[in-house]
């Protein structure tokens, strides 16, 4: 093997622990169950929907023009999920929230933020899935960027006090969803 070839693999290899390495902080954090690291105790950081924190708070309009405030969910789960008309693992998701919210509207809200689209054509997507929980506008992304939304499908889920339990990026399966919420104490 030539040197620059041996160079090239220590280089990947590298950067593919970094990646584990990141990974698994990652999902380290995300099983603390709302615990603060030591490493992060009197830290000042910024706004954001970090795992074991207050979730931003903001206020938005659904398609039918009603104010929702995160801060008025006091008291019930509330699951955020970020999405785009165009996404389609967004479409594969819509009916799970959609079950869910019909079977628990009691104890869960949903609120689904769309992202900076036309109201006419999150309109015509809300119709043809049928979907009877707050779909709410985000003009200009701003709750989006808030909460550092990178791509679509972004699902957080809070606990009664508003603290963000889980970040879920990407596809959120029915069973992954429960999984969640049981162990938040709701069940299906």
């Amino acid at each position: 093997m030539k040197q620059k070839d041996l160079l090239i693999l220590a280089a990947g290899l590298l950067i593919g622990a970094g990646f584990a390495i990141f990974i698994y902080w990652v999902y380290d954090l995300s099983s603390m169950d709302g615990e603060i690291p030591d490493v992060l105790q009197g830290v000042n950081l910024p706004e954001s929907a970090a795992i074991g924190f207050p979730a931003p708070d903001f206020e938005l309009n659904d398609i039918a023009g009603k104010t929702f405030r995160l801060r008025d969910l006091r008291g019930k789960i509330v699951i955020i999920n970020f999405w785009a008309t165009w996404c389609e693992p967004c479409k594969f998701e819509m009916p799970v929230f959609e079950d869910l919210f019909s079977k628990s509207q009691n104890q869960v809200q949903i609120l689904a933020v769309n992202f900076d689209e036309p109201r006419p054509k999150v309109q015509e997507f809300v119709e043809e899935f049928q979907l009877s929980f707050p779909v709410l506008l985000d003009p200009g992304g701003a709750v989006q960027k808030l909460y550092r939304v990178l791509g679509y499908p972004t699902t957080f889920i809070l606990n009664e006090e508003g603290i963000v339990r889980y970040h879920h990026i990407g596809l959120i399966s029915k069973e992954q969803l429960y999984q969640y919420l049981s162990s938040m104490g709701v069940n299906e």
